[in-house]
């Protein structure tokens, strides 16, 4: 079983932290092992995607 890198377990707590004082929900927080990438939804329409590397992709349809 495949788990997150420590940049990834930094970055999502670093994110969570960001999104609890903005109050927005968390709705799921979750690592897709098909491509090694830890996937956070919140609030409305964001959705937050961390690479191996620890780097962030936002998305706002």
């Amino acid at each position: 079983m495949k788990q997150p890198t420590s940049e990834q377990f930094r970055a999502t707590y670093t994110i969570s932290s960001w999104l609890t004082k903005m109050y927005l929900p968390i709705y799921l927080v979750t690592f897709d092992q098909r491509n090694d990438r830890v996937v956070i939804i919140a609030g409305e329409q964001t959705v937050i995607t961390i690479k191996k590397q620890g780097e962030l992709i936002y998305e706002q349809p």
